[in-house]
């Protein structure tokens, strides 16, 4: 049965390649892009480059060049353009040529573990859509150019084992920048403060740069590696003399050259002090010892009264904790002490945790930000019933699920959580606010009319919503499953990028688990997978079948609360959109609103992925990581 089910699952993967390969057929690369991608082939060395041919088949379907479909600006037909250069372990030792910023759609660059030598030429920085930069482990070598820093799409630069020399004054502006591999080079000077401001930041290795000096900025949640020298020498010394001096003492007395005998009397004498020492040495000890114990014994019962106190809440209230350097300072968020604080803000939702509010700061340069009131428990000497007990339990369960857990989550493709500030009758929950609210108020006024969501804009946030799963679930180092995902848990900044919001109902699994049992059913009728329902046994691929719902939503422009579904024999979409996408007129599940634009092909693909995403048996949904690249492919 699971070979049978793999079977399935491989089938149906290599049905769906095949579809979105067949939208490139026919089509031929750019013209300009052929030529620069012959320059670029040639100073890196590839073999065999002379002969390339934009006709189909073309350099497209050689190793390593992946292309996508986009329009062209001349006659608006479809052309294909260079979207990543993957030549790694490859043999080559030639250079980069400037050529590379002609390509102008390239997303990856990635040539490591080659012998590649000079510099990066400056005209990279024309590649603005580029968002992973790997020269891994080349001969590389000069400054690395300035005009690196204007590339802010960039989730990953690798330039470690090279040998790259010069500052780091090119680390100005990474918003999207999630990994900063610069180890084992030369680089110098100071590590620049503006780290901080790289929000998405999840490791830092600076390793083997022993020209590298001054401090390293706090980066909180990042993972810094640093180089061995960057430990105090005195530390080092310590560490080493000690047990060198020890063992020289006692090689010296064991090979000291033995005196002659003393005299009796001498001895005598000798045993006395000997005495004397002794005596003196226990009073000493005993009284250093009481001195010690009662020191010791008023320093544990300040901690315990500290700590009964801290238990009890009788102490200072707590201040708020902060997890990102664009609040640039506590005082900013002083307005929450008073009882008063939100009384004035404007509520812009509600949700199973609480009210959510929109506010200015102060200081932090007037930053706009978003919330979360969390009621807490009542005080002792209040009664309540054992359904209201249950309430609020579950509820401070979930604020402090989601404390846990959005606290060190940054991806650009989730809500950051920006502080956390705990009060005596509630938590708050500081969030970036999202300009254009969540994707249900959007979908709500375009079915409304009051709005517009054209097919480019829904595959965007499509693709944005299956990256923020994939980090969850594969690329966090404790596994985590989201177990709510719906349109009105999708946030949308203020670039239409989808952020995966509301980390109230998400747990954490460690990685030797496959599922995690619960004794409640969690998530929103319509988006639970049938398999949880029925067993509360969640995994990710629970996480999929919701996913797969909210795609259909997408593309259907329609809700499985509309009611539309009500009044069909399937009560539902999955079934429905099964029965239809199985019709001789599979176009029949697509938003009417999207009918007649040259994009039918892509959301007939988009809906094979989202039934793909839905079957029963969830061994055969694929993962995160599939889904995000099925979906990446099929605008090519």
């Amino acid at each position: 049965m699971a070979l049978a089910a793999g079977k399935s699952h491989l089938a149906l993967l290599a049905v769906l390649h095949l579809l979105l390969l067949s939208a490139n057929a026919g089509l031929n690369l750019d013209r300009s892009e052929l030529r620069a991608l012959a320059d670029v082939q040639a100073a890196l060395g590839v073999p065999n480059v002379q002969n390339l041919s934009s006709a189909t088949p073309g350099p497209c379907n050689l190793r390593g060049v992946v292309c996508e479909r986009r329009l062209s600006s001349d006659d608006g037909s479809y052309v294909l353009r260079i979207a990543r250069l993957v030549l790694k372990a490859r043999r080559l030792k030639g250079s980069i040529s400037p050529s590379i910023g002609r390509l102008s759609e390239l997303k990856e660059l990635t040539l490591a573990n080659n012998e590649l030598v000079d510099r990066v030429p400056p005209q990279i920085a024309d590649c603005k859509k580029l968002e992973i930069l790997n020269l891994k482990n080349n001969r590389l070598s000069g400054e690395v150019p300035s005009e690196l820093s204007s590339l802010v799409r960039l989730r990953l630069i690798d330039l470690s084992s090279n040998e790259f020399a010069g500052d780091l004054s090119f680390l100005k502006n990474f918003p999207n920048l999630e990994i900063l591999a610069l180890s084992d080079n030369l680089f110098a000077g100071k590590i620049p403060a503006s780290l901080r401001s790289f929000r998405n930041l999840r490791r830092f290795d600076v390793s083997g740069n022993d020209f590298l000096e001054g401090p390293v900025p706090v980066l909180k949640g990042v993972d810094v590696e640093l180089s061995d020298a960057g430990i105090p020498k005195r530390y080092v010394l310590a560490e080493n003399s000690s047990p060198t001096s020890s063992r020289s003492n006692i090689s010296a007395s064991a090979k000291a050259p033995a005196s002659q005998s003393p005299s009796p009397s001498a001895i005598a004498q000798r045993h006395h002090k000997k005495n004397e020492r002794k005596s003196y040495q226990l009073a000493l000890g005993f009284l250093a010892g009481a001195l010690a114990g009662s020191i010791s014994g008023f320093v544990f019962s300040l901690l315990f009264k500290l700590i009964v106190a801290a238990i009890r809440g009788g102490g200072k209230e707590p201040g708020p904790v902060i997890f990102s350097s664009q609040i640039k300072k506590a005082e900013d968020l002083a307005f929450l002490e008073k009882e008063d604080g939100l009384a004035a803000l404007e509520i812009i939702g509600s949700g199973g945790c609480g009210e959510v509010y929109k506010a200015q700061l102060p200081g932090s340069d007037g930053m706009v930000v978003a919330i979360k009131k969390i009621i807490q428990s009542p005080q002792e000497g209040i009664e309540l019933n054992e359904e209201d007990s249950k309430a609020l339990n579950k509820k401070m369960r979930q604020i402090q699920s989601e404390i846990r857990t959005v606290g060190q989550i940054r991806h650009r493709n989730l809500v950051p959580l920006l502080a956390h500030f705990p009060r005596p009758n509630c938590h708050y929950l500081v969030y970036e606010f999202m300009k254009n609210g969540s994707l249900q108020d959007v979908l709500n006024q375009v079915s409304q009319g009051s709005r517009e969501l054209d097919w480019p804009a829904r595959h965007r946030i499509a693709v944005g919503v299956a990256s923020g799963l994939e980090y969850l679930h594969m690329d966090h180092s404790r596994r985590i499953i989201h177990r709510d995902l719906k349109p009105a848990n999708v946030l949308l900044d203020d670039d239409m990028e989808a952020r995966i919001a509301d980390f109230g109902l998400a747990k954490a699994i460690p990685d030797a688990k496959t599922h995690i049992t619960t004794s409640n059913i969690a998530g929103t009728v319509g988006y639970i997978a049938p398999e949880y329902h029925q067993t509360l046994k969640f995994t990710d691929k629970c996480d999929i079948y919701s996913f797969g719902v909210l795609l259909g939503v997408l593309v259907m422009g329609k809700l499985p609360s509309d009611e539309f579904f009500q009044h069909t024999p399937e009560v539902g979409p999955v079934n429905w959109l099964r029965k239809v996408m199985t019709s001789d007129n599979p176009s029949e599940a697509i938003d009417p609103k999207l009918i007649g634009n040259e994009f039918e092909e892509q959301m007939l693909l988009a809906l094979k992925i989202a039934c793909f995403c839905t079957l029963d048996d969830p061994k055969q949904r694929p993962n995160s990581k599939d889904v995000r690249c099925m979906l990446s492919q099929i605008k090519k």
